[in-house]
């Protein structure tokens, strides 16, 4: 599986962090990062920076699904090597007795090899999607838990007027470094999924 295909994906699905913005404060327990103020002013907007790549590649939790995505593929790509496998002995066997079966009986064995090999053709589609929705689904399972940690962050320790994500992917050319507050965001990711895995 290409690694940097859930990556791309991944930052695809954070854009929507590009136009962030909190008016209101939560109680919960978030520790304030070094970064209280990191933030430039631009009449009268607070502005605070993200970078989503350093995100994509601290995140434990991505990571982890990467591993599993991983896990999967193989699984699936063994399935279907099996099940190639064991038709190929199966045609091999029927070139070796096909001539000695009637018209009839070859027929009738060409017509199941050949659902049994249209069957494996199916199989292995079936698995393709199946993966891509598993990419899918947890690709957004991060972004949602990216987009909520930045919006408690942000209500609970700064209130930037908006916080805007750098990268690659990203149609920002530059950003002052007094602006970025990715280190304070991934610690917290990242503090925040050890809890949970702690509990599991």
């Amino acid at each position: 599986m290409n690694k940097n295909f859930f990556k791309t994906g991944i930052v695809a699905l954070a854009v929507g962090v590009c136009a962030f913005s909190c008016q209101n404060k939560q109680n919960a327990a978030l520790t304030p990062a070094t970064a209280s103020m990191a933030a430039v002013a631009v009449e009268g907007l607070t502005i605070a920076t993200v970078n989503i790549d350093s995100i994509n590649m601290g995140y434990q939790l991505v990571a982890d699904i990467q591993r599993e995505l991983e896990r999967t593929e193989t699984r699936l790509t063994a399935d279907v090597q099996n099940q190639a496998s064991a038709f190929q002995k199966e045609y091999e066997n029927y070139l070796k007795i096909g001539a000695t079966l009637t018209l009839s009986e070859q027929h009738k064995r060409e017509e199941e090899l050949t659902k049994k090999q249209q069957s494996l053709g199916e199989l292995q589609q079936t698995y393709a999607n199946q993966l891509a929705a598993l990419q899918v689904q947890r690709m957004e399972e991060v972004t949602n838990r990216i987009l909520d940690f930045v919006k408690r962050y942000n209500e609970q320790n700064q209130n930037f007027s908006m916080i805007i994500y750098t990268g690659k992917s990203s149609n920002i050319l530059y950003s002052m470094p007094s602006m970025d507050i990715t280190s304070a965001i991934l610690d917290g990711l990242n503090r925040e999924y050890a809890a949970e895995q702690a509990k599991k």
